[in-house]
């Protein structure tokens, strides 16, 4: 099942996100929404003598576009992740009764865990997680008894920051851009989670309101007319691990980013790009 995908498309349908147990139960009230999108889906197939020493259990991730139901929310714009157990490698065609054998409680996925800390907690660095739910699949599913979960955030407005883009900026407003994403990527740290998959393409940039967002589970690059910022918000936590607390910034941050230029086939690649870059000869790198 390595790389094959399993979810619907599920256009038009409806998921009713909403926790029945408190206090989350008024945290995130249920609330119905329909399906615009499959944006990706990403299987995790791990073998069953892998399951059978812990690793397990295997599952796939779907992403979606959703909006609010109802008359008058077409605007009211978000993301559902699916998590959903799938069988082992291997045992895709076996019986129902080996695939039933395979059913696992949900293995606490880090993005629920992160956004849920991070919603409660009041960070305004991050998504706001609107709802969540676990469900168990049915006898005509994949895994009879296997988890399922659906988790809801609000959408992100903006388009991708372009890599390119960003080094022909003047050196002020890179150098702008950077401060910005310290404040709050340190707050983010602070909290005592990193987001994985740290590429410059998950920089979102609203100028409608003059936000910029760090996004972790894009997987594409719009270029950008770069003209107003004046904040940056970090989310998509599916990959995020846990950390101690991080107090003092560190200038690999912006590296990895590749808001500065550390790494020598990212300086072969885009120093030609730069507009007025600048040498730390402490370090070597172009910023």
């Amino acid at each position: 099942m390595a790389g094959m995908e399993v979810l619907f498309k599920m256009l038009g349908e409806t998921i009713t996100t909403g926790c029945s147990n408190p206090p989350d139960s008024a945290l995130y009230p249920p609330r119905d929404w329909v399906i615009l999108e499959k944006v990706s889906e990403h299987p995790v197939s791990i073998p069953a003598e892998d399951c059978a020493l812990g690793m397990g259990p295997p599952y796939t991730a779907g992403k979606y576009l959703c909006r609010l139901a109802g008359a008058g929310n077409e605007k009211e714009l978000a993301f559902i992740r699916i998590y959903k157990q799938i069988p082992s490698a291997g045992t895709a065609l076996d019986n129902s009764s080996v695939r039933k054998a395979q059913a696992s409680e949900e293995p606490g996925h880090t993005e629920l865990k992160a956004l849920k800390h991070l919603t409660e907690g009041k960070y305004t660095a991050t998504p706001e997680l609107l709802g969540y739910r676990f469900g168990k699949q049915d006898a005509y599913d994949l895994v009879h008894g296997g988890y399922i979960v659906y988790l809801l955030w609000k959408k992100v407005e903006g388009d991708s920051l372009d890599l390119e883009e960003f080094w022909r900026l003047p050196y002020n407003r890179r150098q702008s851009i950077r401060d910005k994403f310290k404040t709050t990527y340190m707050e983010v740290l602070g909290f005592g989670y990193r987001p994985r998959m740290e590429l410059s393409s998950k920089i979102i940039l609203n100028k409608s309101t003059d936000d910029v967002y760090v996004l972790h589970y894009s997987l594409y690059s719009i270029p950008c007319n770069i003209t107003l910022m004046t904040r940056i918000k970090i989310s998509g936590f599916r990959w995020a691990r846990r950390i101690d607390p991080v107090t003092e910034w560190e200038d690999e941050y912006f590296a990895v980013y590749s808001l500065v230029l550390a790494i020598p086939w990212h300086v072969r690649y885009l120093y030609g790009l730069a507009n007025d870059p600048h040498l730390d000869e402490s370090t070597g790198w172009w910023w």
